[in-house]
């Protein structure tokens, strides 16, 4: 399994035992250690330790990390001792994490454009000013070229309240806010207004769910939530069609999003917060493209000769004339004048969009709001 942190902020590393696959939750006979270790370069970040780790519910353990790390990949190592006395027998289980840059509010390309320069020989005899400004330069180029769609982006947001809720199986709220309206229906012969969810109720027609709260999307992955300052279990709520944070139910529980929340303050009770990574992950063929572009620019920036494109149009020798494609006609289209590149810029960007398309309507739910300052 794999989870999506963000540097600083971090989230909840779940352990569940089962006694075989697919098997009911057991306890482990004591407390479980984690460790935490990077990928790249292979080194211990955390533990092993038993501190921080919480017995939630049985055969369930949480550890909250804030990832106060870079971005970069990550593996969280559980280990413990399973069984009852006198048959015991080790225990261990792992996750990958991965973890990404702040990049609330950036303007730009955000995480995941990590380049790939495998077609570039000579990258490693560049400085690292140069390299950064290549990679810079390459990412925001493609980026820009390809609908400025790729990258996953962290949004901290503070939604207004659930679009949908029943109560005790009546349906008295229906939809909250100018998220929609009541739907009518015909039952037996009458005319009814259906609520959110059915709720095993015979004649609804309503097909949706009874709490979810609406994400400016496309989300990729859910952060972290928090209701009250408390963070809120994974396993109770999903992501449906990129844009609906669904809270689940089982018949333990009638758990749901705050009706509202109190802006006026930070933290604390009344309050509802939800960090996730919007966007589209980049593909690895473009981080290549990106890889290659930024070969082209660093060898332009050190006065060597690179496949970038120059101002001339048309050059005449002995004879013979050769005729080129201007820069200008290239930058209207979106295009780098090297033919690798270009062929994946018009393979994710076939129409030449300048960013994703949008459609406004008053019966789309209030956005979410989002602080961008301090």
């Amino acid at each position: 399994m794999t989870v999506n942190f963000v540097s600083g902020t971090g989230g909840t590393l779940v352990l569940e035992v089962s006694q075989y696959a697919g098997g009911p939750l057991v306890d482990l006979l004591m407390t479980p250690t984690i460790a935490i270790a990077s990928l790249n370069p292979v080194a211990t970040i955390l533990g092993p330790t038993t501190t921080g780790v919480s017995h939630l519910a049985t055969g369930t353990y949480v550890y909250n990390w804030s990832a106060p790390v870079s971005g970069g990949t990550y593996m969280a190592l559980w280990s413990g001792i399973a069984g009852s006395p006198p048959a015991t027998g080790a225990f261990s289980a792992s996750e990958q994490i991965n973890v990404y840059s702040p990049t609330t509010g950036t303007v730009g390309p955000c995480s995941g454009w990590d380049i790939d320069t495998t077609c570039c020989d000579d990258w490693d005899t560049y400085t690292a000013a140069v390299k950064a400004a290549a990679t810079e330069y390459a990412t925001t180029v493609l980026w820009a070229a390809t609908g400025r769609r790729f990258g996953l982006c962290t949004r901290v947001v503070r939604p207004c309240g659930r679009q949908c809720q029943q109560e005790n199986g009546n349906g008295i709220y229906g939809w909250y806010w100018s998220g929609g309206t009541w739907l009518p229906y015909i039952f037996q012969g009458l005319w009814r207004n259906c609520w959110c969810g059915c709720f095993g109720t015979p004649g609804c027609c309503g097909c949706n769910v009874d709490c979810q709260v609406y994400l400016d999307g496309p989300v990729n992955s859910i952060v972290s939530v928090t209701v009250d300052g408390n963070t809120i279990d994974p396993a109770t709520y999903r992501v449906d069609n990129g844009v609906w944070l669904v809270r689940t139910k089982d018949a333990d529980t009638a758990d749901c999003w705050p009706i509202f929340q109190n802006f006026n303050i930070q933290s604390g009770v009344g309050t509802f917060v939800v960090t996730y990574l919007k966007g589209l992950a980049v593909p690895n063929a473009l981080l290549r493209a990106a890889g290659e572009l930024a070969c082209e620019y660093a060898k332009a920036c050190v006065g060597s000769p690179c496949r970038l494109p120059g101002r001339v149009s048309n050059l005449v020798r002995q004879g013979v004339s050769i005729s080129m494609v201007g820069v200008e006609a290239l930058l209207e289209k979106g295009l780098t004048g090297i033919t690798t590149v270009d062929q994946i810029i018009r393979t994710y960007n076939p129409y030449g969009l300048t960013g994703d398309l949008r459609i406004a309507s008053p019966d789309f739910p209030e956005r979410t709001r989002i602080q961008t300052w301090p």
